[in-house]
């Protein structure tokens, strides 16, 4: 599928980042361009001060130094004179080929049917198939339905962008303060593949033997790799999650309300 020239015009990747982690622009962006070599789409670079000098293909935006992630994003976001961007993170590295027809889907989808939000993989069951069948929608209640990364509309973004937030408190706080709005949808199948290679501050030590193996320099000055510790903390955190997230939110909610009934004292 071949993305036209006036939608090409009005959608954009943003690579959300930081200073503190430059040293993974180099990495990223080569594996990027290694498994997407006919990305159509302009390529936004978003930090505080410094400057992308790996890639004259993109662009950097500047935040400056505002202290908070969210207000960071919001700065960066009044730049971009896209109406559609995909926010990616400067972590995710890419390791398999994208489905670019896919990408292009979704932007001609998020067009049609006036989207704000698309989530770029079904890592939050939805609540419904649209019509389009390759997308999935949540309801205005849905808890989670709000993710960093994925399509948004770049208006409807800055309306539920509050300053102050992490990137965990917005998708929590954010998918509250969306409930007011239709448009919440994910792709129901595979958009790309990749590897994650920080969590807290800290490289994996899976991402980092992956970027070894497969010849992928990192610098490691000023990082810590994570421990049995950290690693175990991060499963047993990932199996609550979605363990919690398998059962359908309105069940979680009822038993919530169930308990909270139960422990209310007067």
């Amino acid at each position: 599928m071949v993305v036209g020239m006036k939608l090409k015009n009005r959608c954009a990747i943003l690579v959300l980042s930081c200073d503190k982690y430059s040293s993974l622009w180099k990495p990223f962006f080569l594996q990027f361009r290694k498994y997407w070599k006919d990305n159509p789409y302009k390529v936004y670079l978003g930090s505080n001060t410094l400057n992308c000098t790996c890639d004259r293909r993109v662009k950097t935006i500047l935040s400056g130094n505002r202290g908070d992630w969210s207000s960071n994003l919001l700065s960066i976001i009044n730049q971009i004179p896209e109406e559609y961007v995909f926010i990616w993170l400067e972590d995710l590295f890419l390791t398999k080929k994208v489905n670019s027809a896919l990408f292009h889907k979704s932007f001609h989808f998020m067009e049609n049917e006036n989207a704000n939000h698309i989530h770029f993989a079904p890592t939050i069951r939805p609540d419904g198939i649209s019509k389009n069948a390759l997308f999935g929608y949540y309801s205005k209640k849905a808890p989670y339905r709000v993710s960093a990364v994925g399509f948004w509309n770049r208006d409807h973004l800055k309306q539920i962008l509050f300053s102050g937030e992490t990137p965990w408190q917005f998708e929590i706080f954010g998918s509250y303060r969306s409930s007011f709005f239709e448009g919440y949808y994910c792709i129901r199948k595979e958009l790309f593949n990749f590897i994650q290679i920080v969590e807290r501050g800290k490289i994996f030590r899976e991402a980092f033997e992956y970027c070894e193996k497969h010849n992928i320099e990192l610098d490691m000055t000023g990082w810590q790799i994570h421990t049995q510790f950290h690693r175990l903390i991060s499963d047993i955190n990932r199996f609550v999650f979605h363990g919690i997230i398998f059962v359908p939110w309105r069940i979680r909610l009822f038993l919530i309300d169930i308990l909270r009934k139960m422990l209310a004292t007067y």
